[in-house]
């Protein structure tokens, strides 16, 4: 219950939950916080544990997705979480959420992230490390030679961020584009708009008065967006926007209620808000769990850009924020489609039987991904053949002065090459001729279905589908963290804080 409901060690002293237990069974006795901490919740970890293991030493494949963290009590935590396949579903397990006692180099980040990898014996299973765009955890990734990926949720919030121009102090920076100061001081109205409305008892009661008057299916309150969060600038101004009726008249009857926005500042708005609903959906799409994400960031993108450009704004700012979102989401994913530094995302891409070569934006990117996929799938196809049987040199006449041994040998080597190249590139085509699936089709239940025939092009594509799109996995833990790391709980020790998350997210 400690660990599952997040709640503090010290519920057992609490004399109301002593008389319901009481109520419920006189006989049973409560144990101490002491035994509780010290003995149960270190002998339920360690069952749990050992079940994480299993599952793990089971993995052929894993993914890393990790983070930091700083707690109310300002002490950083780094946590770990680790993707695979269990048969035919992807499993997210948390490896740690460790308290960083050391500052946060790249030295010291892979140090604590091998020695983690290493205790659950999994470091040599690890496909790709997916994290933000932080230069020392990068650096960390790269020291223990692994696969780096960039979490595309961040990526995403750059391009809105600097099309929006949410970095920074954007309120008192001096501008010399028209446009980019008018967005500025909208942004700058609506936030006072807001804080007025949270601000004010009497102005949140006659809002709620006049929604209800207004006949509103529910009473909604205002957002307050932050700054290093474009989605909560979107969900501010989509929610001025559902209030805007009972807003004004509600504004019109207070004095000391701030300017409200022109008709021109609400049109402004209404032509932003579906500029930014591709993003905001996107983003939720990318950081699911419990299906493939990395497969899908090609032809979303390309959705996405292909939405943008498909919409028309009636108003200049609308358009200057459309221009700016289309540049700034080309320049970051430009090379996506490449084999070059992340060739992880077109071949995922291009093994998802739902996408195949017709997801890619360029036919001569999908073409290039197909021949890298071709060799990779040769590699293992010649691995397997020279561990399943010794080299056919060995048998051939040892004789050092037979002069045919030479031709023999050329002869093999061209053999073997062509023979581990033609599979490979027959599985590819027997592959890329059967029908798209459809776009509910779960990737891992197709490659192995189809494991006999197309192995092991199949192993390739398992392997890949369980890398996580965004590091939001990661993040995800830091919310328990800060549930389980709250005012009632604020002397628990970093080893216990590890262990209620490990198994708050695990049993």
């Amino acid at each position: 219950m400690v660990a599952e409901d997040l709640q503090p060690l010290s519920i057992v002293e609490n004399s109301g939950f002593r008389n319901m237990i009481q109520l419920l069974d006189s006989r049973y006795e409560i144990p101490s916080r002491r035994t509780l901490g010290r003995t149960i919740i270190p002998r339920i970890f360690s069952t749990v544990e050992n079940k994480v293991k299993t599952l793990l030493n089971q993995a052929k494949h894993v993914a890393i997705t990790t983070d930091i963290w700083t707690s109310m009590n300002t002490d950083s935590y780094i946590t770990m979480t680790v993707h695979f396949l269990f048969q035919t579903q992807l499993k997210t397990l948390v490896l740690c959420t460790k308290k960083l006692e050391s500052s946060h180099t790249s030295v010291n980040l892979s140090e604590i992230m091998t020695e983690e990898l290493n205790r659950w014996d999994i470091f040599e299973k690890v496909v790709a490390v997916v994290t933000d765009g932080g230069s020392n955890i990068k650096g960390a990734v790269r020291l223990m030679d692994l696969s780096h990926l960039p979490c595309i949720a961040h990526k995403l919030n750059l391009v809105v961020q600097n099309s929006l121009k949410l970095s920074g102090n954007q309120e008192t920076a001096p501008s010399d584009d028209t446009e980019e100061s008018n967005l500025k001081k909208l942004f700058k109205k609506c936030r006072n708009i807001v804080g007025y409305f949270r601000r004010s008892e009497v102005g949140n009661r006659m809002l709620v008065e006049k929604q209800k008057q207004l006949g509103c299916e529910s009473v909604l309150k205002l957002k307050q967006d932050i700054h290093t969060r474009w989605n909560s600038t979107y969900l501010m101004i989509e929610r001025l926007i559902q209030l805007k009726e009972p807003l004004t008249i509600v504004m019109i009857t207070i004095t000391e209620a701030p300017s409200n926005l022109s008709s021109d500042e609400w049109n402004s708005i209404e032509d932003i808000i579906p500029l930014l609903r591709p993003f905001d959906k996107l983003t939720t799409e990318l950081s699911g769990e419990q299906y493939p994400t990395l497969s899908t960031i090609i032809p979303l993108i390309r959705g996405l850009q292909s939405s943008l450009v498909s919409k028309t704004p009636k108003t200049p700012l609308g358009m200057f924020i459309k221009n700016k979102l289309i540049e700034n989401t080309n320049r970051r994913f430009d090379s996506i489609e490449k084999q070059t530094i992340t060739p992880h995302f077109s071949r995922a891409t291009l093994l998802d039987p739902r996408c195949k070569k017709v997801a890619f934006g360029s036919e001569q990117n999908a073409n290039e991904t197909e021949r890298y996929l071709v060799n990779e799938t040769a590699a293992l196809i010649s691995n397997a053949s020279n561990t399943e049987q010794p080299t056919y040199q060995e048998n051939l006449n040892t004789d050092d002065d037979n002069v045919w041994n030479f031709l023999n040998s050329r002869v093999t080597n061209v053999q073997s090459q062509t023979t581990t190249t033609s599979s490979a590139t027959s599985l590819m085509r027997q592959y890329l001729s059967m029908p798209h699936q459809d776009l509910k089709c779960n990737f891992a239940v197709f490659w192995n279905d189809h494991k006999t025939v197309l192995s092991p092009l199949s192993d390739i594509a398992l392997k890949y589908c369980i890398i996580p799109a965004t590091s939001v996995p990661a993040e995800r833990i830091f919310s328990k963290a800060g549930q389980i790391l709250s005012a009632r709980r604020n002397r628990l020790l970093p080893q216990n804080v590890d262990k209620l998350i490990f198994l708050n997210k695990n049993m």
